[in-house]
């Protein structure tokens, strides 16, 4: 790890568009998980009911308290995993040129990784989904560009070249992959807006 320096802290829209795309990745892994194990366990379940061992929907209740452990779980052990590699960085983050350090420029180990995730999800959860606007002020106004996440962990987001041999490499811009991914998210969220109006103005003409 070079110290000394200027370091370039990753923003929020850096981070943004880096979740986006982690978003798919953990999305896409939790799912490869969750519907081979929800096919073997509604099989059994159904078998059970049709016998009348489990009238209670025993099953039906375990299949819905796995699912919780998996799609918080399998993003964590991604993010400790990737977070903790050579790269020091996650899909998302690789592809906008950010990675993820300790506050010295040390890299961070996989329960380091684990435990961010972690918290992260647990502030959303308590805060009932405003932890995420939280975190996005957070990062957008403070000095290190840190979230509570960070904070609680010692972790930086810095540009992929900060503590380098080659600092000078480092990028201040969005970057051209950050741009698509945002304008294509901004597109998205358009085409859902206007289909949801005027999905509510059929439905207002109809009940007239």
């Amino acid at each position: 790890v070079h110290v000394g320096g200027e370091v370039v802290y990753s923003g929020l829209w850096k981070r943004f568009a880096a979740s986006i795309l982690d978003s798919f990745v953990t999305g896409i892994l939790s799912y490869a998980v969750l519907i081979p194990m929800m096919l073997v366990m509604g099989l059994s379940a159904s078998e059970m009911a049709s016998s009348g061992a489990d009238p209670f929907g025993g099953m039906s209740m375990a299949m819905a308290l796995l699912t919780y452990p998996v799609t918080i779980g399998i993003p964590a052990i991604y993010f400790g995993w990737m977070h903790a590699s050579s790269t020091q960085a996650s899909l998302g983050k690789m592809a906008v040129g950010a990675k993820v350090v300790r506050s010295d420029g040390q890299r961070i180990g996989f329960w380091r990784g684990f435990l961010r995730y972690f918290v992260y999800i647990l502030f959303t959860l308590v805060t009932c989904g405003l932890g995420v606007l939280i975190s996005g002020l957070m990062v957008a106004f403070s000095e290190r560009k840190q979230a509570l996440h960070d904070m609680v962990c010692d972790t930086l987001v810095v540009d992929k070249w900060a503590f380098s041999a080659h600092p000078e490499w480092q990028n201040r811009d969005l970057g051209t992959v950050t741009i698509v991914i945002l304008a294509i998210s901004g597109i998205m969220i358009l085409l859902f807006a206007l289909v949801m109006v005027f999905a509510i103005a059929g439905i207002a003409s109809s009940v007239r």
